[in-house]
């Protein structure tokens, strides 16, 4: 089993952020602008392997990723918070949180689940303030399934590289804006692994319950997958405060989106649009990482994403209702180590650094 990293000292935003009142407070400890940041500043305690959902992807690995709980997600974002590039999105309080799920109380027809507090819905913003001028605009979203838990884990690797001090990470905000949106299912993520009986448990797999992939506002709605129900307005109080800030911050349109989801073998990632799957940052992606699998022509892996189920994520981001996002990408990492999820993160970015650079030579 993982060890906990060791802890990075509490700060008084994290005390009033996470211990005290759930979210990051307005009085966030700003970091100097010309401070270093290197990777041991996103150290915090992770939890640990929750064994019932270690998936099949995940067995063969000595160490099984690390569950990523509600209170990671607070604490992350908390973390990069105090970077003076990281700022709440548009539609986002302060404290960097964009509204609050509804809530629920303990089921008696479902024992075995907890009463779920309202969860707070985070949404923040990683680019160089004093940089003017246009800039490319890319989405990341993570937690759509609440137990795929290394979606977060490539999102975070992401994020800390993006929000770091390596050459790249400065190029990249001085010409991108990030969008992160670290938890779009938090009262599915909250459920998912605040278990009260694990051997009670039906199995979180069979997707047969609200335990899988939704929360309770769906499955009282009789839906089973939070990833089929985007386009959706006036049914569900998280996708409708999620999709209008996602509308509000980018001002409707974005050039890039990741939608981060579950282990699969082989990794792989796939678009609902031709042009995603052979543009520029495909081939360098696929540079970066050759051993993850590209789906859908010109390859024979998998279907496309625009040939699944409707109502997904990435669909309704393309679509004129949405934010006709240019390039959305949907992203099944492999059954890997945390460390090999982080770097992966690190590798979708470093894709754009190289188209965007690509750029500037020509």
């Amino acid at each position: 089993m993982s060890q906990p990293m060791q802890a990075r000292p509490i700060t008084r935003a994290f005390i009033c952020g996470v211990l005290a009142s759930g979210f990051v407070c307005a009085s966030m400890l700003a970091l100097a602008a010309d401070e270093a940041v290197d990777e041991s500043y996103f150290d915090y305690p992770y939890e640990e392997v929750y064994d019932y959902y270690i998936i099949e992807a995940w067995r063969g690995l000595d160490e099984p990723v690390p569950a990523y709980t509600p209170e990671m997600v607070a604490r992350h974002t908390e973390l990069v918070a105090e970077l003076p590039w990281v700022s709440p999105s548009p539609s986002a309080t302060e404290g960097l949180v964009l509204g609050y799920t509804p809530g629920w109380p303990q089921d008696a027809d479902w024992p075995n689940d907890p009463e779920i507090p309202a969860q707070p819905i985070y949404g923040y913003q990683i680019t160089d303030p004093d940089t003017d001028g246009p800039k490319v605009k890319m989405v990341l979203a993570s937690g759509s399934h609440a137990t795929e838990f290394t979606g977060n884990w490539v999102l975070e690797g992401l994020v800390n590289f993006v929000a770091g001090s390596e050459p790249e990470a400065v190029f990249l905000r001085e010409n991108v804006i990030f969008y992160v949106y670290p938890d779009v299912n938090p009262e599915g993520r909250y459920q998912a692994v605040h278990r009260i009986d694990l051997e009670a448990a039906p199995d979180p797999n069979a997707g047969t319950n609200m335990r899988k992939r939704g929360n309770p506002e769906l499955y009282a709605a009789g839906e089973q997958d939070h990833n089929r129900v985007w386009p959706t307005t006036g049914q569900f109080t998280t996708i409708d405060t999620i999709t209008a800030a996602m509308e509000q911050d980018t001002g409707g349109h974005a050039d890039y989106l990741w939608d981060m989801h579950g282990p699969q073998e082989p990794a792989n990632w796939r678009s609902p649009s031709d042009e995603a799957r052979v543009n520029a940052y495909a081939e360098a992606l696929l540079e970066r990482e050759p051993d993850v699998l590209r789906c859908g022509p010109p390859g024979d892996f998998k279907v496309n994403v625009a040939s699944g189920p409707p109502g997904k994520l990435s669909l309704w981001a393309k679509s004129e209702e949405g934010l006709q996002v240019s390039y959305p990408y949907v992203y099944e990492p492999g059954g890997w180590t945390r460390e090999r999820l982080l770097e992966s993160g690190r590798n979708l970015a470093l894709a754009l650094y190289d188209v965007l650079t690509a750029e500037t030579d020509e």
